[in-house]
């Protein structure tokens, strides 16, 4: 096979092969887009080499190349894995746009129908719980989002005991968590969620976006983080590129 690489000037070449298209969009939306990642590898690197971030989906032929710098090694989380900070190229305006079009191009996986889509949402506060809510349900009415086809049925929950029990009992689809406040600790929530209940289920992790917050919602294994405050049209579109990765019921 003949190697064809995008980028001459690429030192390494790292392959990041996804589970489904919808979450290569949702990671590019989220973090390659906004200009850095942390790569877990146990390969030796440089601070200042230049790198290409090779993009695929399983079953899918198509990759994706991002060219990419090497800012920092070492180690991060807890236990500490090792792994590079990696500051991705996209000032130039050409380069930006073929790799948006070719994001944008990937087929779109068919939507499993559920005869209810049940988000459960834990947040202390009340009345930020019920704007997530109320904002997830209007938009899931709009014509637009006809495809979510049956109910959208969403639970509130106020204490972390709580809803953990609540998902261990199953029937949980998509699970949005605050991250860090003086009544949840969502990171151990999200650990224990992932050692003990399901790896498959998709959480959002949600927090002001202080420095770190991001990387220790993904290591701790959440499938998206969003900062606060939240713009709705954000989550729902989150939400939509999870659903499209459910098992049907």
């Amino acid at each position: 096979m003949r190697e064809n690489r995008q980028f001459q000037r690429a030192s390494a070449v790292i392959k990041v092969n996804y589970q489904s298209q919808g979450a290569l969009k949702m990671d590019y939306a989220q973090n390659i887009s906004r200009g850095g990642l942390f790569l877990a590898t146990n390969s030796a690197f440089q601070v200042g080499q230049q790198i290409e971030l090779q993009l695929s989906t399983k079953g899918n032929t198509q990759v994706i190349g991002v060219p990419g710098l090497v800012r920092w090694v070492g180690e991060r989380g807890t236990p500490p894995v090792k792994g590079i900070g990696v500051q991705f190229q996209l000032e130039d305006s050409l380069i930006r746009s073929r790799i948006e079009n070719m994001i944008n191009a990937l087929e779109e996986p068919q939507l499993h129908q559920h005869n209810d889509l049940q988000i459960f949402i834990l947040e202390p506060t009340e009345f930020i719980a019920k704007m997530y809510a109320d904002g997830i349900i209007k938009m899931s009415n709009l014509d637009e989002n006809a495809h979510l086809q049956g109910a959208v049925k969403i639970r509130i929950f106020s204490k972390v005991a709580e809803a953990f029990d609540a998902i261990k009992k199953g029937g949980c689809h998509i699970f949005i968590t605050e991250l860090k406040s003086e009544e949840i600790d969502g990171v151990t929530l999200i650990k224990k969620i992932r050692s003990e209940l399901t790896q498959e289920m998709p959480i959002f992790a949600i927090a002001k976006g202080y420095d770190g917050d991001r990387q220790e919602a993904i290591q701790a294994g959440a499938t998206a983080f969003l900062n606060k405050p939240v713009q709705m049209k954000t989550l729902f579109n989150t939400l939509l590129l999870c659903v499209q990765d459910l098992k049907a019921d």
